[in-house]
């Protein structure tokens, strides 16, 4: 009917407008007031550059001034910094170039003794004590290598075999199970562990 043609045009709009692309929604801008402020500096600086040209100039280099010295002091502080860190680095953190032989494991040895670490004392007269068998050829050192290894590649005689693996058993209950370790165990370890034991005919 003719009538109902009005009603019928106005549903094809309007469900032609509810489409989402004719829903006009003012997106929020999170950054709207940078951009507003950005726009206002610079219509300040043109405004000041063409109502006064001499303070235009004098404000730039002002500003070209302002970020040298910034960058500099940036460098200074980088500059400073690592230096101080390292001057003030602990000794421990250079390199030690002093060689490993037994002479330096008896003392490194001696000197944690006299700190009062025993268990970490024993540990470095162990490695003293290897070196100086692997001098006359009786096992070969490798800093790889795990105390057991060496018990088991040794090449001692059968009568002090024994007792050398004796005092590998100890260097793992010392170091790693924690057993009381004082003054007396470490004499009684430093009198088992001389090289001469295990190596007399040499």
């Amino acid at each position: 009917m003719p009538w109902q043609q009005p009603d019928s045009l106005r549903g094809v709009l309007d469900s032609v407008f509810a489409a989402p692309a004719y829903r006009w929604v003012e997106e929020k801008d999170a950054f709207a007031i940078l951009r507003r402020w950005y726009a206002e500096l610079q219509e300040w600086f043109r405004a000041l550059r063409e109502s006064n040209p001499l303070s235009y100039q004098l404000l730039l280099y002002g500003l070209m001034v302002i970020v040298i010295l910034i960058v500099l002091h940036a460098l200074w502080v980088l500059y400073h910094t690592v230096g101080t860190s390292s001057r003030n680095a602990p000794a421990s953190a250079t390199p030690d170039t002093a060689p490993r032989t037994v002479t330096w494991f008896r003392r490194e040895s001696e000197r944690l003794a006299g700190e009062g670490k025993y268990a970490e004392a024993i540990q470095a007269d162990f490695l003293a004590l290897v070196l100086a068998l692997d001098a006359v050829k009786l096992v070969r050192f490798h800093p790889s290598k795990t105390p057991a290894e060496y018990a088991n590649e040794s090449e001692l005689p059968p009568d002090t075999r024994a007792e050398f693996r004796d005092l590998v058993h100890r260097v793992y209950g010392y170091a790693f199970a924690r057993w009381p370790c004082g003054p007396a165990e470490y004499a009684q370890w430093r009198a088992q562990a001389r090289p001469e034991r295990y190596a007399p005919a040499h």
